[in-house]
């Protein structure tokens, strides 16, 4: 079979061929690609809306949240202005009445009509709050509706009532229910905010409050958010009972769903396909921690995938065209495009080798000949960077050779240990040890087993250990402060960047001053720029040495001094950062280095 069909192809013409091989070339890829982009496009959309979903949902949280919580301000208002008026007792005469008298009806009236306009007031300043009541301690009632005190007798005997008037003063939330008493409505579900009123000097009962909450407020919050037709919103309480729906008769129904009802009790966020009856659905749920409730919403992954759909239909109607297409072009690529771009795929071959010597030979204007053309001046500006390339690597391998020298330090290390020499004769085996420590964590970080970039964290880590060393060496000379934030701890800078810059300010700062002075490392981020700055109050530097001190001729910048750390800083991450100096003779120095704040590794441990 195999040798029959090489046969047949081998005496076919060239335009034969090309269809033969290119219609497939094209049908296969459009297939993939209407394949691949239906999975991606509906995984997308489905990653989208779960973040959509979660974000209203975090919203329709919050704005709950505020209900209640505004609820809870009303019965803290409510509470201050029945102290304010002063709420009678059953045995406390009316002030303005003779006591013989006692209180007249009139006077009670008016009484009356005061209390309930402070709680009309307060539903007034909050809209959600559909009713109030307030039973004083004799039992009398005062409401914003007269349909509240239907039931009185029942009221005083529920439990509601006897929670509400054994708590403390605290805000108490009753599950959503429904009840024939002090409410508004029997048939409508109510959730109800409870709170002992306590006379503020004596701390004696006055009565208690009652504020409800139909559900139809809670369920006009996600009534307004999301696709409606798409998206199903709805409460639950831990047990899997629905306490808020647009779907009035699913209110105090247990979830039908059980693997759904199942994720009422867990505390984490869920978002993912779940198969619901025989339809898949994504599913949402986010916890509501004030009433430990949780927050669902369900959409039909049908309905998510119906643009994916069309989409697919249109990439199969452009296939079948691309494909008559194919047939019509494959004679015209065979002639004319063919051969030239054989020639010019044997130059790129050629290329690829490593044989960069003559140009591509051009002959024509139209697009190949365009291409040879760019890919010539391709090949002119690769032999360029390769040469830049050459010429960075030797400065970094200069001045990485440089920093081998710069590590050894002997004279440092030969007097550290004569520091530690005369700490041990001294008496003094405490610092004698911390300076030893410092020099060991000092010549580590240095060493880095090899690596040139570390995190800021430990060239700040390897600056303290050198300074700690130098102090006690100077400590009648200079104190130190490094403040440099967490935030840049983690991002990567070059090896000894620091240590050369705080050696200068040493030795030819604060030595020079005579008199005490400070040396201080301290950074901050600035939109895309990580600075630090090295400051000093010692003798500072003359203008004219200033001006000369990062423009040294090219084969004095090999000594690792400021202009040596500027360049480190250009090679790594561009000439627009590096170092700048800023002083005034007598006053002192500061050095400030700028590398780019996206450099940056993950991770995070203690100086």
């Amino acid at each position: 079979m195999k040798a029959k069909l090489t046969g047949w192809f081998r005496k076919q013409r060239i335009k034969n061929k090309i269809m033969t091989i290119f219609i497939p070339l094209v049908v296969i890829p459009l297939f993939l690609l209407g394949l691949i982009s239906y999975y991606v496009y509906t995984q997308s959309i489905i990653e989208k809306t779960k973040k959509n979903v979660l974000d209203e949902s975090k919203l329709i949280v919050t704005r709950i949240d505020m209900i209640l919580t505004n609820a809870e301000s009303s019965a803290n208002m409510i509470m201050m202005e029945l102290n304010k008026s002063g709420v009678r007792t059953p045995k406390q005469p009316n002030p303005d009445q003779p006591e013989s008298q006692g209180p007249q009806e009139a006077d009670e009236l008016v009484y009356r009509q005061q209390l309930e306009d402070k709680l009309k007031f307060a539903l007034m300043t909050f809209p959600d709050i559909e009713s109030a009541a307030f039973i004083d301690t004799g039992n009398q009632i005062y409401s914003t509706q007269r349909q509240m005190e239907a039931g009185l007798d029942k009221a005083l005997e529920s439990r509601l009532l006897r929670e509400i008037g054994a708590s403390n003063g605290r805000h108490l939330w009753f599950p959503l229910q429904v009840r024939d008493y002090l409410v508004s409505d029997k048939t409508q579900p109510v959730l109800t905010l409870g709170k002992n009123i306590l006379d503020t000097e004596s701390m004696d009962s006055l009565g208690v409050l009652v504020l409800n909450i139909k559900e139809q407020a809670l369920s006009s919050v996600y009534n307004t958010i999301g696709p409606v037709k798409q998206s199903d919103y709805y409460i639950a309480d831990r047990e899997g009972v629905i306490v808020s729906s647009l779907d009035k008769k699913n209110i105090l129904q247990p979830i039908e769903d059980k693997d759904i009802a199942a994720l009422a009790k867990s505390e984490q966020t869920v978002a993912e396909i779940r198969t619901v009856g025989s339809q898949d659905r994504l599913v949402t749920a986010m916890d509501f921690q004030k009433l430990d409730w949780k927050l669902f919403n369900e959409t039909p992954l049908k309905a998510l995938t119906e643009d994916t759909r069309k989409v697919s239909a249109a990439i199969i109607i452009i296939g079948l065209v691309c494909v008559l297409l194919a047939l019509a072009g494959a004679l015209i690529l065979s002639r004319v495009i063919a051969g030239p771009v054989i020639k010019l795929t044997k130059n790129m071959s050629r290329i690829r080798d490593g044989n960069f010597e003559g140009p591509i030979e051009v002959k024509t204007s139209d697009e190949v000949g365009m291409l040879g053309s760019g890919f010539n001046l391709m090949i002119g500006r690769v032999k360029d960077l390769l040469a830049k390339v050459e010429v960075e690597q030797k400065k970094k391998r200069e001045l990485e050779l440089a920093l081998m020298q710069e590590q050894i330090k002997p004279h440092f290390f030969y007097n550290t240990l004569d520091l530690i020499y005369v700490l041990c004769k001294s008496g003094e085996p405490d610092e004698a040890s911390r300076a030893t420590k410092a020099l060991a964590d000092f010549y580590r970080i240095a060493l880095s087993n090899g690596k040139e970039i570390i995190p800021v964290r430990e060239e700040i880590r390897n600056v303290y250990n050198y300074l700690l060393i130098q102090r006690t060496r100077y400590s009648d000379t200079f104190d130190f402060q490094i403040d440099v934030p967490e935030e840049l701890m983690d991002y990567l800078i070059p090896k000894l960047t620091f240590q050369p810059l705080v050696e200068n300010s040493i030795y030819h700062g604060l030595k020079e001053k005579g008199t005490f002075g400070k040396l201080i490392l301290q950074g901050r981020l600035e939109g895309q720029l990580a600075i630090f700055e090295i400051k000093d109050d010692g003798v500072g530097i003359a203008p004219e040495r200033l001006a000369a001190l990062l423009n040294r001729p090219q084969e004095e910048k090999i000594s690792f001094g400021l202009a040596s750390v500027d360049e480190r800083i250009q090679l790594y991450f561009g000439e627009q950062y590096g170092i700048t100096v800023e002083s005034e003779p007598g006053e002192g120095t500061d050095v400030i280095v700028t590398i780019p704040s996206p450099v940056k590794r993950g991770g995070s441990s203690d100086v």
